[in-house]
């Protein structure tokens, strides 16, 4: 498995709200936000761990977006 393959399944580990973080980090990131590639998967696995939330990880998701400041 390459670097960048154990990086995205560490990712996937993450609970929704970190990789929600992650990915906005990295987006305003100089350097990383250059490597759209990776921003695209990130962007992707979350999205998928999304569907696959349970109705308690969703509503606690959804909770933090809408009070997240903007």
């Amino acid at each position: 498995m390459s670097s960048l393959e154990k990086r995205l399944e560490a990712f996937r580990q993450l609970p929704l709200r970190a990789q929600l973080s992650l990915i906005n980090s990295t987006a305003s990131n100089e350097v990383l936000s250059q490597n759209q590639e990776y921003l695209q998967s990130l962007n992707r696995i979350h999205q998928e761990c999304l569907l696959s939330a349970t109705p308690e990880q969703k509503t606690a998701y959804d909770r933090f977006i809408k009070n997240a400041p903007n």
